[in-house]
């Protein structure tokens, strides 16, 4: 009796995922640059008054106060770009986006403000 392989896969779970979906396999950029922010000025206001709002409105209807809430306390404590990094990556994996885990922490850790601008531009304009 001799050992017979399987077959190897020739996508990977995650472009099997997006392939599904009817996405295409290639990673697109970001719609909106992240010093775009002024370009959709209400919600350059909302998220530099009150950053829980906006970050509330990314998890739609998901514990929306309560994330924000986090949110907003984390920015307090100053590891904001923590809760900010893992929802930039989910963006990303959600919406094909090009990047890496690496850059989504340093995008929340220099300009969490203009991230959260930017991420919500993408999510509700998509």
């Amino acid at each position: 009796m001799s050992y017979q392989g399987t077959p190897q896969m020739t996508t990977t779970g995650a472009q099997f995922v997006q392939e599904k979906a009817g996405v295409p396999g290639q990673p697109r950029q970001w719609k909106h640059g992240l010093c775009d922010c002024f370009s959709d000025c209400g919600v350059c206001l909302i998220t530099w008054c009150v950053p829980c709002v906006t970050y509330s409105r990314l998890n739609n209807g998901n514990g929306c106060f309560g994330n924000g809430c986090l949110f907003c306390c984390s920015i307090g404590c100053g590891i904001s770009w923590i809760i900010g990094g893992m929802t930039r990556g989910e963006i990303r994996a959600r919406h094909n986006i090009d990047g890496s885990c690496l850059g989504d922490y340093c995008t929340h850790c220099c300009c969490p403000l203009c991230a959260l601008v930017q991420e919500n531009r993408e999510v509700h304009e998509s």
